[in-house]
């Protein structure tokens, strides 16, 4: 059942925004809604809740028709991080607002490290980063 789900929504996909011809935009929103950005992810949130295996299926279909990566490669710290944080602990309003966006990379990610003691952190209210050598 679940190879099934993923070719006919890959089927869906490649018929109704062909690749090439629709805007990358577009598209990567398209496979968010057909649930093939992270199919493992439950559905309504970029998913068909299908084995993560699956994923591998769907990128080299979109692969082979020349579909653009160029979301994920300007987005991997969403994508690989940011996501599935919000899937597994943001509320309902986190995952609907964040999620789409964050896969077609109309908002990118980021990590954002803070380290006591560094020269800098003191700027943001870290005891004795600023000034320190």
């Amino acid at each position: 059942m679940s190879a099934e789900l993923v070719e006919d929504r890959l089927t869906r996909l490649m018929d109704d925004f062909p690749p090439g011809v629709t805007d990358d935009m577009e598209f990567w929103g398209a496979q968010y809604d057909l649930g093939l950005a992270w199919v493992d992810f439950p559905e309504g949130m970029g998913g068909l809740g299908v084995n993560r295996s699956f994923r591998n299926r769907v990128h080299e279909s979109l692969s082979k028709a020349g579909v653009s990566f160029a979301n994920l490669n300007r987005n991997m710290i969403g994508y690989g991080m940011g996501a599935p944080t919000v899937v597994a602990h943001g509320t309902p309003e986190q995952q609907g607002r964040f999620l789409r966006p964050l896969f077609t990379a109309e908002e990118i990610w980021c990590q954002l490290f803070s380290e006591p003691g560094v020269v800098g952190c003191g700027r943001f209210g870290h005891p004795g980063g600023a000034g320190r050598r």
